[in-house]
């Protein structure tokens, strides 16, 4: 679905680009909560949205950089929760295929959801891999979807790297763990199982920072609870070093084989994800520059 919009925004992307980035991100706010804030900024987006407003958004362009984060990640807590990374292009065409394992993961550096799992590459069509590679490549993502510090990351790379096999719960396929943390500081983290590949479709739980869940903070959507990974506390450790010094990221991790892997580092979240009652919660966490929280 995010596909088809994206294709027929895309010819309007000029006109789009002009557009102040509040219009587009309050569009989708209003669509499934209320009236953006900025004056009183309360709720979690009002408060994401008056950073991205008033606030230096740089280290936003570079940690949601696919690549450039691998360097920041390998600071902070060294290169051990890497994924192995077989290759970086500019464009698909430089791809050497016959290089590459029989399995890997493809994806872009400047987007999201645009990666391409491959299972089998015996049977991959290369010649669709790479149209739908350049396609990605060259989407205006951030001026689309109303985030503009993707706009910013340049050079536009394609990443090839390991494919993550899920170990400690195959049944329910490869686990997220998505970290809300709050300048150093984990407060929550929901998992998300069951994936539908090449989708953002899932089960999902969010627990408290003792594995406690808390399906009342959902306003809808599939819950399923997970038992309690063996590398959370070394997880939450992670999220705490990698989120200090901003007042809002979200880490994402996996644990395969006992050993905590990072996924990304996400500045902007979805809308549709907890109730308005806990978008309160969590934008009661966020204390803004200066104190002030005035547009």
């Amino acid at each position: 679905m995010k596909k088809n919009i994206y294709k027929i925004a895309r010819p309007f992307s000029g006109i789009l680009g002009k557009c102040p980035r509040l219009i587009i991100s309050a569009l989708y706010f209003r669509k499934y909560h209320r009236r953006i804030n900025l004056k009183k900024p309360l709720l979690f987006h009002d408060k994401i949205m008056w950073m991205s407003l008033h606030t230096d958004t740089t280290e936003w362009s570079r940690l949601a950089d696919k690549y450039a984060v691998r360097e920041y990640v390998k600071e902070k807590v060294g290169e051990g929760i890497l994924t192995k990374l077989y290759g970086v292009y500019h464009t698909a065409d430089e791809i050497d295929f016959d290089a590459l394992p029989d399995q890997f993961v493809l994806k872009t550096n400047n987007g999201c959801t645009s990666n391409l799992i491959v299972r089998d590459k015996s049977k991959l069509d290369v010649n669709e891999v790479k149209k739908k590679l350049d396609y990605w490549l060259n989407l205006p993502y951030g001026e689309l979807s109303g985030q503009p510090h993707y706009v910013k990351i340049s050079p536009k790379l394609i990443i090839a790297e390991e494919l993550l096999v899920p170990t400690e719960s195959p049944s329910v396929g490869l686990i997220d763990y998505k970290f809300n943390c709050f300048d150093g500081v984990p407060v929550s983290c929901a998992a998300y199982s069951n994936r539908k590949e090449g989708t953002n479709k899932a089960s999902k739980m969010l627990y408290d920072m003792d594995w406690n869940p808390h399906p009342e903070c959902y306003e809808s959507g599939t819950l399923q609870e997970l038992p309690k990974p063996d590398t959370f506390e070394e997880m939450k450790e992670i999220a705490a070093k990698l989120s200090r010094g901003f007042p809002y990221v979200r880490v994402d991790l996996y644990s395969i084989n006992k050993r905590p892997i990072f996924g990304e580092m996400t500045f902007t979240p979805g809308y549709t994800t907890y109730t308005t009652e806990y978008h309160r919660v969590l934008g009661d966490l966020i204390k803004l520059p200066n104190t002030s929280q005035q547009s």
